[in-house]
């Protein structure tokens, strides 16, 4: 069973994968995204939002405007 969220940074955009045992979740921020509270971007240092499953297809690139 795979644990791995993907993450995505709100400075820079780029994803990271992270173990799910590793995330502690924030607040909501734009809509369903949540913000991971302890874990920052290895690139830039800013904030990262859960945005699903590692693997799977994010919600971000199938829900229609």
């Amino acid at each position: 069973m795979n644990d791995e969220m993907e993450c995505m940074c709100l400075e820079c955009g780029i994803s990271v994968h992270l173990s799910l045992e590793t995330i502690l979740l924030g607040d909501f921020v734009e809509g369903q995204k949540r913000q991971v509270d302890n874990v920052f971007c290895s690139e830039c240092g800013g904030p990262l939002v859960l945005v699903g499953k590692a693997g799977d297809e994010a919600y971000y690139r199938t829900q229609k405007s």
